[in-house]
């Protein structure tokens, strides 16, 4: 090899054909968060729309609007929890969601807020404009079983209330209810957990724990699947453990912006430590549970039980249920007052039927 031919190969040798491997990741990479990014800006001008509420003095407050009622919008916001507005005070509305809307002549509609112009409109699901003065809109609601399908909702709240009392009766008492509920997708997670105790006199008067889990899965816009598990322990009652799981069918008679109604039936298990003796027995079990928001949903009134029919002959029925009200002090806070009821059909010989707690203390949302 001559001399002009050693120059050229080295010049071959020193320009690689291809480029290095940590540059191809490096394109490769920018290029995916490009994609990325420009991704994330189509979705958020999609879903990142907020409800809108236009005031009288010029004002407008974004959220997500809840319900109508009693000459009320409710509106939920990030900054100050649920806000309640007179309709006198409003110029139009704007919504994403759809509303059962119903006017002060009882006529019906379903469709979302809008404003076209300078006019308030109703946009039904036919996507007809149906003008609107707000001066006529008696109630509106959203449906949320529509909404089941979509997102994820996760809610958690306490309820604390505590009591001491001296002088002719040294008395302690404490009750804590803890709740968290998942939604997501076309499943529902909720976990109860009740703890009371009581003191009197230094002698422990009640000492009760409750701990429950329950899932529906909805194959239609309001029946599902159920499912539940439980642990139950009152040892002053000889309920050592009361174990209960189980499946069945329910029903979503509705879920909107005003309350909720659902039932269900199923078959259980339960296995019992009484006294020191297990037993394991089949039981049948009806749950039913209630609420409604009143007064611009600063005011909640619920029902809950669960009624377990074990055909044993030593057992009859266990029925538990909660009632009460709850009091909005602000979108975080709320005070509580509830009635909790323990009944026995058949108790263990020696034991009440029936036992009652009534709680009265504050309720925290998170």
């Amino acid at each position: 090899m001559d001399k002009a031919e050693m120059v050229a190969a080295r010049g071959r040798r020193s320009l690689p054909e291809t480029k290095p491997e940590w540059l191809h990741l490096f394109f490769g990479l920018q290029k995916r968060l490009t994609s990325a990014a420009l991704l994330v800006c189509a979705l958020s001008s999609l879903v990142c729309h907020a409800d809108v509420v236009s005031l009288m003095n010029g004002d407008r407050i974004s959220g997500t609007v809840d319900s109508v009622a009693g000459g009320r919008l409710v509106i939920d916001t990030s900054y100050a929890g649920m806000v309640a507005l007179t309709l006198g005070a409003i110029t139009s509305v704007e919504t994403e969601n759809s509303f059962q809307i119903r006017l002060t002549d009882g006529t019906l509609h379903e469709g979302q807020f809008v404003v076209e112009g300078e006019s308030q409109n109703i946009r039904s699901v036919n996507d007809a404009l149906v003008p609107l003065s707000l001066a006529e809109l008696a109630s509106a609601s959203y449906n949320k079983l529509t909404m089941v399908h979509l997102g994820r909702d996760w809610s958690n709240r306490a309820d604390l209330s505590a009591a001491v009392s001296s002088g002719n009766a040294e008395t302690e008492a404490y009750n804590v209810l803890v709740e968290s509920v998942l939604k997501r997708g076309k499943s529902q997670h909720k976990v109860s957990l009740l703890i009371s105790a009581e003191e009197a006199e230094g002698n422990t008067t009640k000492d009760q724990l409750d701990l429950d889990y329950g899932y529906k899965r909805f194959f239609s816009d309001k029946w599902y699947a159920s499912g539940n598990a439980g642990y139950f322990q009152d040892s002053l009652k000889d309920v050592d453990s009361r174990i209960t799981a189980g499946g069945g069918i329910g029903h979503q008679f509705w879920d909107n912006s005003f309350g909720a109604l659902s039932a269900e039936l199923g078959v259980n298990v339960v296995v019992e430590e009484l006294d020191g003796q297990s037993e394991q027995n089949p039981a049948l079990r009806w749950a039913f549970n209630y609420k409604r928001y009143l007064w611009s949903k600063r005011l909640e009134v619920f029902h809950d039980h669960s009624i377990l029919v074990i055909p044993n002959a030593d057992r009859g029925e266990v029925i538990d249920s909660s009632t009460g009200v709850r009091l909005s002090v602000n979108h975080r806070i709320d005070t509580s007052f509830r009635v909790d009821v323990q009944h026995e059909t058949k108790p263990l010989v020696g034991n009440h039927k029936t036992d009652v707690t009534y709680s009265l203390g504050v309720g925290i949302k998170f």
